[in-house]
């Protein structure tokens, strides 16, 4: 397990990232509107590009062995197609100055769902004997109860939205219920004692993204989206969580091998 002094450390560092994140993009609002989209698009490459790095750290780590393994080759396979789709967005609007939604970005960004819900049904597989069906059906009741507005919206559409981003408005909010299910029962998991923090870190930054993805969905709906809004914080702390779980994931694996090797 997480030792208390790692704990700590793990929770300074993390908080410190967040208000550093959350500043940046609030000064650079404060700034203007050509500031937020500049500085906006930039923060998701030390954001998403952290996030990559580690999950390919993890995976080399775990290789393919057990159900660790097939979870952190999925989580690998989220964080590439988003950090692809991320990188494609930036090309598009700073560089050939056209909307990137829709676009292809949003083909990694909607492969990367798939990857999201393998890791988390088999990292979950240790700990199902945990999830009771009161706690399933509380968190689905809850999970659709938020999706039905998206879809209201998105069935709904403003006049300027065309064909294909009707259809990604419907797409997106059904992807991130079926992930944020799973990140909300891991939640429960950790205040009945069952998960560490760590894994909690991932399960939080998959709500973040549901928020995000929610608020962006409407703010698209109503023409006022730009990147480095401030609704745009919870997309970069969804990276900042989740690269802070695999962090403290790789920390626990070197610790049991080392003391493993000291038992020998």
């Amino acid at each position: 397990m997480q030792t208390g002094l790692d704990t700590i450390i793990t929770k300074k560092y993390l908080i410190l990232a967040l208000i550093i994140c959350a500043s940046v993009n609030l000064v650079s609002n404060l700034i203007g509107n050509d500031a937020a989209i500049f500085v906006g698009n930039m923060m998701y490459i030390p954001t998403s590009g952290a996030f990559l790095i580690m999950s390919m750290l993890i995976v080399s780590r775990f290789g393919m062995s057990g159900n660790n393994g097939l979870a952190w080759i999925s989580f690998g396979g989220y964080a590439v197609s988003w950090f692809i789709a991320e990188m494609l967005w930036i090309i598009q609007e700073l560089y050939l100055k056209i909307d990137p939604f829709p676009s292809a970005a949003d083909i990694f960004y909607l492969t990367g769902y798939p990857f999201l819900l393998m890791f988390f049904i088999a990292y979950l597989q240790p700990v199902r004997s945990a999830i009771t069906k009161k706690m399933l059906v509380a968190v689905s009741a809850f999970a659709i109860g938020i999706l039905i507005p998206s879809l209201y919206f998105a069935i709904a559409p403003g006049k300027s939205a065309d064909l294909l981003q009707c259809v990604l408005s419907i797409i997106y909010p059904i992807f991130d219920v079926m992930v944020m299910i799973p990140a909300l029962l891991g939640v429960i998991l950790f205040f009945k004692g069952q998960v560490n923090f760590i894994w909690t870190l991932i399960c939080l930054g998959t709500i973040s993204l549901f928020v995000a993805d929610t608020a962006f969905l409407f703010e698209q709906n109503k023409d006022s989206y730009y990147t480095g809004n401030p609704m745009e914080i919870m997309f970069y702390w969804n990276y900042i969580l989740l690269t802070f779980g695999i962090y403290g994931h790789l920390k626990l694996f070197q610790r049991s091998k080392q003391n493993t090797a000291q038992h020998r």
